[in-house]
């Protein structure tokens, strides 16, 4: 062989060499920052200091956050189109089992993500329990000494006048109305699964539907209430307790809670999926959620920081203390009728 082919070859493989190491590390470098996605407001501002951000300083990663009001059309666009440029995203749970079944979110690697941390009901096959969020009727009392603490005085409006706020939508809606003319807690989807339950819940709503003020974002219930627009709300119970915190005097009547959990999910195609997983098991972990709890009222879906009696201590309206008195609103009832109730309840509104 001549000195020229050896030296020849010896480049051929410098060359090699190198590709093979600039893919390596173009492999474990992620394509862009990492993007994290949730509802915004006073959680999200608050969980990007502890969380979001915390990550990035633990892992050495940048990461970056956007908001988005739970429409799927975008997450369902970006994964048709192999356009995935949201990482990890809060969604609502009937929400996560549907596009979980229809294939736009990535299975949970429980290999990454510890399962044993949660609590009942804070996992799913492509979720990781974030937090669990809740409603309640509220008003209030600077203005009001002695309102409705039930959904059936609710629709006395002889005893208690005045403009009543609901959100504008089928769910907790629809199950608020069957509670109100006595159908106990739980037998509601029970009723609510049948033409007959519907009609009944409807026909409810028709009884006080001049007197409802509908909300579509969750500042507006505390809004409506604080400027005396309407009497009484049912409204996040997470935004009323903060509302108090800042002097205002809304009860959290919790005899009327619906509550449920929000979990993190991955997004099916997702160029930093692993790094997902990674961030989604930082962030349910119990220290950055009690941290969290210092700056904002949260109800963890991590089943130690739930217990902390010192987080329960100084967050009162945590809602795994008041679960046992609400109603958990069923997430297989309404990935089987929401499609359906929605239509129902526009057609309804429309009259």
């Amino acid at each position: 062989m001549s000195k020229l082919t050896c030296t020849a070859k010896s480049k051929s493989v410098a060359i090699a060499a190198f590709a093979g190491a600039t893919l390596a590390l173009a492999g474990n470098a992620l394509a862009r920052d990492l993007m994290i996605v949730g509802f915004g407001g006073g959680f999200q501002d608050n969980a990007r200091t502890h969380l979001f951000q915390g990550y990035a300083k633990a892992a050495g990663q940048p990461v970056k956050d956007d908001v988005y009001n739970g429409e799927m059309a975008k997450v369902y666009s970006m994964v048709k189109a192999k356009d995935v440029t949201w990482d990890v995203i809060m969604v609502e749970a009937p929400e996560l089992v549907r596009g979980c079944e229809d294939g736009v979110f990535e299975k949970i690697d429980w290999s990454v993500v510890k399962k044993d941390k949660f609590i009942n009901g804070g996992t799913s096959p492509c979720g990781a329990g974030a937090v669990l969020w809740g409603v309640t009727l509220f008003y209030d009392q600077n203005r009001i000494k002695d309102g409705p603490d039930t959904f059936a005085k609710l629709w006395d409006t002889r005893t208690y006048p005045g403009k009543r706020s609901f959100r504008n939508g089928p769910k907790m809606t629809l199950e608020i109305a069957l509670l109100a003319d006595g159908v106990p807690p739980a037998d509601v989807y029970k009723v609510l699964a049948t033409p007959e339950g519907q009609k009944r819940a409807f026909d409810k709503l028709d009884q006080i539907k001049k007197d409802i003020v509908w909300w579509k974002s969750g500042t507006q219930p505390v809004q409506l209430v604080g400027s005396g627009e309407v009497a009484y709300a049912v409204g996040y119970t997470g935004r009323i307790a903060r509302a108090n915190e800042g002097g205002a005097k809304y009860p959290l009547l919790w005899k009327t809670l619906l509550y449920s959990v929000d979990y993190w999910t991955v997004v099916k195609g997702s160029p930093n999926a692993r790094e997902g997983m990674k961030m989604i098991d930082w962030i349910t972990d119990a220290k950055p959620l009690v941290a969290l709890s210092e700056t904002w009222a949260v109800s963890p879906a991590n089943a130690e920081a739930a217990a902390n009696p010192k987080l329960r201590e100084k967050n009162p309206a945590m809602l795994s203390a008041h679960a046992p008195e609400g109603l958990f609103i069923d997430t297989e009832f309404w990935v089987a009728n929401g499609d359906d109730l929605e239509k129902k309840f526009n057609a309804w509104i429309a009259k």
